[in-house]
């Protein structure tokens, strides 16, 4: 099916799912997201893994074609990306997602390990899941991120870690 554009509300009496293989995504050991590629699928991230995102994009349509009319518009503000970690960081700094350009993660992160630590962001530009404090110390960390406005990333997730809990930020 070819992508479809709709400008203004769309309603469905029984929601709206996607299914299929093709919803799911394996990373490779480094990737650069694309809104067309990895937006709105869940993407399973491997032991090594470095993640850049796409530099955030606010611009709006032209007066001309009204808003949210163009279906060629550069904007990426609203679009999810949804990390599932399906294995073991393989070390320090083996799992790693990068803010692009000056954007920075707004939000917070929790951290399980002995106990539940959550770790809030305003400037931070990386994420590092370390493989112990900082998440990545079994499969099963979540992170959702989503550009909100020019330079801000939504931020939110939970991350398997170990030990002493430490904010995966920097």
């Amino acid at each position: 099916m070819a992508i479809s554009t709709f400008d203004g509300p769309v309603r469905s009496l029984n929601g709206f799912y996607s299914q299929g293989n093709g919803n799911i995504l394996t990373l490779g050991a480094t990737v650069t997201l694309s809104v067309a590629t990895h937006a709105g699928h869940t993407l399973l991230v491997p032991a090594t893994c470095a993640i850049t995102l796409p530099t955030i994009v606010s611009s709006v349509d032209s007066s001309a074609t009204g808003p949210g009319s163009d279906p060629n518009t550069t904007s990426n503000i609203g679009v999810a990306f949804n990390f599932f970690f399906n294995a073991i960081s393989a070390g320090a700094s083996a799992q790693t997602v990068t803010c692009g350009g000056s954007d920075k993660f707004v939000g917070t992160l929790g951290v399980t390990s002995t106990v539940y630590n959550a770790f809030a962001s305003v400037t931070g530009t990386i994420i590092t899941l370390n493989a112990t404090t900082t998440g990545g110390a079994a499969r099963g960390s979540q992170i959702t991120l989503v550009p909100l406005a020019a330079n801000l990333w939504s931020v939110n997730g939970v991350l398997v870690g170990s030990g002493t809990a430490a904010t995966p930020f920097s």
